[in-house]
């Protein structure tokens, strides 16, 4: 029985070591409602996560239990030994799990991201309801699509989705470049914050449209990043580590942009579990 609360014990802490370190913003966050969106989406990914790691500690932990009771009634000694060694492996479920880390950080990483550019189009779309002046521009617009609007205020929110459509498509370049000209907020307090959040969005991007496979466009836009090591043509991991780092960086920018936006532009803020109340 010693034996047995050991290994359980055993197992169940190097379940929790795994996100233990995890960057969790609490539920009393003051927020934008797209921020706060943006972390109910990011909370999801992480439970969703967690909750695998707990059932697999739960698994190996019954199994190793039901193993060391089934040695006592074993029909001879071959079976008794096979009972043995399964309660002796107090972890075989989660180096399963871990076989298929790459799929799970795929997962991650593509919820995570996508979820920062979902915040990034809706703070700029509250900020734009604000003062849509800020989107004149010497872009046009053509004239059937204006027609197409009774009311200015459906024709400002037209414009103001096509121009955040533009935007995602532009890369971080262009997102940096529109807050810095247009809102006159500056995104990254310093280099590395930028070079960490570019390679999140473009290791999304190859996993989406080219297999996780590094291409030429990943080369040339993310280019040295130190501590994050890659090759042309082959697969780029995002080990669980670094999507700590990763993740983290990309939360605290969307924490200052909101910071910053919402103060400037007079944003209606409140606790996070306030919004998640109303939504």
């Amino acid at each position: 029985m010693r034996r047995e609360k050991k290994d359980s014990n055993q197992s169940k802490r190097k379940a929790a070591t795994i996100g233990s370190t995890y960057f969790y913003p609490p539920r009393t966050t003051r927020c934008t409602l797209p921020f706060s969106r943006f972390l109910s989406e990011y909370h999801a990914n992480l439970d969703s996560f967690f909750f695998v790691i707990k059932v697999v500690a739960k698994a190996d932990e019954d199994r190793v239990r039901a193993s060391t009771a089934l040695k006592s009634v074993a029909r001879n000694d071959e079976e008794r030994a096979e009972y043995e060694k399964a309660s002796q492996d107090t972890d075989l479920v989660l180096r399963k799990l871990k076989e298929h880390s790459s799929v799970q950080s795929k997962n991650l990483t593509n919820g995570s991201v996508s979820a920062f550019q979902r915040y990034f189009s809706g703070i700029i779309q509250a900020a734009a309801h604000k003062r849509p002046e800020m989107l004149a521009s010497a872009q046009s617009v053509r004239l059937d699509d204006i027609l197409k609007f009774s009311r200015h205020k459906d024709l400002v929110a037209f414009i103001i989705d096509k121009k955040v459509n533009e935007l995602a498509y532009g890369g971080l370049n262009e997102m940096e470049k529109y807050f810095d000209e247009r809102l006159g907020i500056k995104m990254f307090d310093h280099e590395r914050e930028r070079n960490l959040l570019r390679l999140f969005i473009e290791a999304r991007n190859i996993n989406v449209h080219n297999g996780g496979i590094v291409n030429e466009l990943f080369a040339t836009r993310v280019g040295n990043v130190d501590g994050h090591d890659y090759a042309l043509g082959k697969r780029f991991h995002i080990d669980f580590e670094a999507l700590e780092s990763l993740s983290e960086n990309a939360m605290r920018v969307a924490m200052k942009i909101d910071d910053h936006v919402s103060a400037k532009f007079r944003l209606k803020r409140q606790s996070h579990s306030s919004w998640t109340i109303k939504k």
